[in-house]
């Protein structure tokens, strides 16, 4: 690579992806040259691979290594592009083949961005040349540059009957389903009633005042998911580090006080449930990152790794105006909003849930029950959320405020539910587990 390569534009990696995509996966050809052709590829063998592809698809032939050599041979580019030893090689590369939707979207963007820095670049030698006047070369500018801005490619209208087939399948596949829950399994039996769990693409969002539990309850919800179905969870936690997050789940899984794990002053049976506990945390497939300071786009990146691992079921991040947005001129309000809405795009680009957290005005304290006009910020998120749920616990008694960390009921209230209905449930916080639980069992009654 020389020194002008790495000045333009591209991503191998992207190329490489789709590649290896339509070799594994030759149904989702047609949609892939309706999107790109050979020209959006920056590197030749590539092109040269796409043009091959496009030729057979055009012809109604089968999409395969042997097939593809054929007509490299045919066109006189093999030895260009490396021969069969690069074409097993772009398959071996290919894990699983997802999220091919945000490839295709880099390398239209790369191809845009390259038109663009070879348009500056004629300009530039227009303007250097000096044999025009600025009239002439100040149109040709213009003309240069919104040949790119027009090449920006919308997304197509789609007529109905291209999805029908697809809905009818998921609801063939709930229907031999003896599960409510359709999607991501929460562990909390009332809410997965309300929710049918957590589906890829939703954006969910947990609002609660500062205290009654939001982070405890969404670690409680990404450990169920992980031990209960064996999903892969990513713990955005901007506020709290790694190992308070780690202290909890070994509160939880062992019994132990929060309060006497972090004394330390533990007896040998407790140390014992403590290594057991440890064991089984050590099971989970849970990712944690407690950066202190997360842009929108690192949290992304994250995940999109995370993804083509095919370890990414779930995203929660703690809380959601902790992150920001890198160089956002505007004001906070405006801020928040932009980062709702990239929320809610990561969880569709990724078909994951995302469940952020979120604070709530300083009105929710007198008020009472905390409402959708509450959230701090609230105009956005409200408007991206498919789902919005409020912890509450009505405010201590004066006499019962000194009191030491107790069992307590909290009312789960979910306001917005696009997909369903709305109401709410309790909940039973156990204190000297750190975590929520059912509030039928009667046991935890008896204990509040």
């Amino acid at each position: 690579m020389n020194n002008q390569d790495k000045k333009i534009p591209y991503s191998l990696d992207a190329e490489n992806y789709i590649l290896g995509c339509m070799f594994v996966e030759p149904n989702i050809v047609g949609d892939v040259l309706n999107r790109i052709g050979p020209e959006s590829f920056y590197s030749k063998p590539n092109a040269n691979i796409v043009q091959a592809i496009s030729n057979l698809h055009n012809n109604n032939e089968i999409i395969d290594i042997s097939k593809v050599t054929d007509e490299l041979e045919r066109l006189k580019l093999l030895e260009a592009t490396g021969g069969n030893n690069y074409l097993f090689e772009l398959i071996a590369s290919i894990p699983t083949v997802t999220n091919i939707e945000a490839y295709i979207e880099i390398i239209e963007e790369k191809k845009l961005l390259r038109e663009l820095y070879f348009a500056a670049q004629k300009i530039q030698n227009d303007v250097l040349n000096g044999e025009l006047p600025f009239e002439i070369v100040g149109d040709e500018a213009e003309k240069q540059v919104q040949r790119v801005v027009e090449m920006r490619r919308t997304s197509e209208v789609k007529k109905i009957f291209r999805f029908t087939d697809q809905v009818l399948e998921i609801i063939e596949k709930n229907l031999h389903n003896d599960s409510l829950v359709t999607g991501l399994d929460t562990g909390y039996e009332e809410l997965n009633k309300l929710t049918f769990g957590f589906h890829p693409g939703e954006l969910l969002i947990l609002a609660a005042r500062p205290g009654i539990g939001k982070s405890t309850f969404a670690l409680n919800i990404a450990s169920n998911a992980c031990k209960n179905v064996g999903a892969s969870v990513a713990f955005f936690s901007l506020e709290m580090g790694v190992d308070q997050l780690t202290m909890r789940l070994f509160s939880e899984y062992s019994g132990i006080p929060l309060s006497k794990l972090r004394s330390g002053k533990l007896s040998p049976m407790e140390m014992t449930a403590l290594m057991v506990a440890k064991s089984e945390v050590d099971k989970l497939d849970l990712f944690l990152d407690d950066s202190s300071e997360s842009s929108i786009n690192e949290i992304r990146a994250k995940c999109l790794k995370l993804k083509r691992e095919n370890k990414l079921d779930l995203v929660v991040i703690d809380y959601l105006q902790l992150v920001n947005v890198l160089n956002f001129k505007g004001n906070r309000v405006e801020e928040v909003g932009r980062i709702s809405r990239a929320l809610k795009n990561m969880a569709r680009e990724l078909e994951v849930p995302v469940l952020a957290l979120s604070q709530l005005s300083r009105k929710s304290e007198d008020d009472g029950r905390p409402r959708l006009s509450h959230l701090r910020e609230s105009g956005s998120i409200e408007q991206d959320a498919d789902i919005v749920m409020f912890l509450h616990r009505e405010q201590a008694k004066p006499d019962e405020e000194n009191r030491p960390s107790r069992n307590h009921r909290t009312e789960v209230i979910v306001a917005k539910n696009r997909q369903g209905q709305t109401d709410s449930f309790n909940l039973m916080f156990i204190a000297n587990k750190s975590s929520f639980s059912s509030i039928s069992n009667k046991a935890n009654q008896d204990q509040e």
